[in-house]
């Protein structure tokens, strides 16, 4: 990479790694007076609101395949099923994952009462019940992005302390990116709890119940080992650290252009998504044309291996390289 991206009158070059504590600001983010500044300058993007059902669609082709993926390796070998999950599986969970995104902002059909129906089904080969909790806390992210122990997304200090700083850590922290991302919940004194979660529980362990009768625990092992990848230790796992890790000065939120966005339905125009949530996946590259003049300048990730590497080896890319905000701020 070789951009430069400009910052208060200061040209800087990339990477930007201070130090190894958070980037402390004392204004609200960014997205929100953008946001405002685009619709003002460009009221016809008013026109790409809206739901995409496509989105439908991709998540019944996919949740079939995966089914058949696990039919298929229920009789492998460990390897087998180990490079199979890393290499097919993960990638088809991670496009998933995208797709339950959309239905966390109802995306996907135009009532919310659909949009949950439709996280229930797109959960199915995730193993694990996490669809509608995943909507409650990222609707949180949004409305608190980067305000200490109030944005799901933030590290707290004992995940910085302990896995933040080593290589090793770090590793062992992406690895085990899902059960930190459960861990950080418990900030919260009130824990989430509707009717929702628990449909999402009772269709989840009925699948997984039916997968185990019909073709047996190998085919389950299979399904949970490409859910874990599919946000972890992956290429595509990169984009935990490539969303909203301030490798420049007070940039919190940074989108990536390149050919993964065609198997993850276009997650990486992250902060086109952050300034107008109302526009899906499909339609962000069409945002970030119209209103391009406000996309141009900022820092933007090239490759999501070379983010994760610099992560990795980088001794001052930490899990304390955020931007952070009072939550009180006036």
């Amino acid at each position: 990479m070789s951009k430069e991206t400009q910052y208060s009158n200061t040209t800087i070059q990339e990477p930007f790694h201070p130090n190894a504590d958070y980037v402390r600001v004392k204004y609200h983010q960014p997205h929100w007076e953008r946001k405002k500044l685009i619709l003002q300058a460009h009221p016809e993007v008013r026109d790409i609101f809206g739901p995409d059902q496509m989105s439908a669609i991709y998540m019944v082709a996919l949740v079939g395949f995966m089914i058949l993926l696990a039919y298929a390796v229920k009789d492998a070998s460990f390897w087998v099923i180990f490079a199979t999950a890393y290499c097919v599986g993960a990638v088809v969970d991670h496009a998933l994952w995208v797709l339950i995104h959309e239905g966390t902002h109802n995306l996907v059909f135009e009532k919310a009462e659909h949009n949950l129906f439709f996280l229930l089904l797109a959960n199915l080969p995730h193993a694990y019940p996490t669809s509608i909790t995943f909507r409650y806390y990222h609707m949180m992210h949004h409305s608190h992005l980067n305000e200490t122990y109030m944005d799901p997304d933030l590290p707290g200090p004992w995940e910085a302390n302990v896995f933040g700083t080593s290589t090793i850590g770090k590793i062992i922290w992406l690895a085990f990116f899902p059960a930190f991302q459960g861990l950080r919940t418990l900030r919260f004194s009130k824990q989430y709890f509707d009717k929702w979660v628990a449909a999402n529980y009772v269709t989840q362990f009925t699948f997984n119940a039916l997968i185990v009768y019909l073709w047996g625990w190998t085919a389950l092992g299979f399904l949970t080992l490409a859910s874990i990848f599919a946000i972890g230790l992956h290429p595509l796992g990169a984009r935990w650290i490539a969303e909203h890790y301030s490798v420049h000065p007070n940039q919190e939120t940074y989108s990536y252009y390149g050919w993964l966005n065609l198997v993850a339905f276009n997650i990486g125009f992250h902060n086109e998504h952050h300034d107008l949530v109302k526009v899906a996946c499909s339609r962000l590259p069409a945002l970030r044309k119209i209103a391009s003049e406000f996309y141009d300048n900022l820092y933007t990730h090239e490759s999501y291996m070379e983010i994760l590497l610099d992560f990795f080896t980088n001794k001052d890319f930490t899990l304390r390289t955020r931007v952070v905000r009072d939550k009180n701020l006036q």
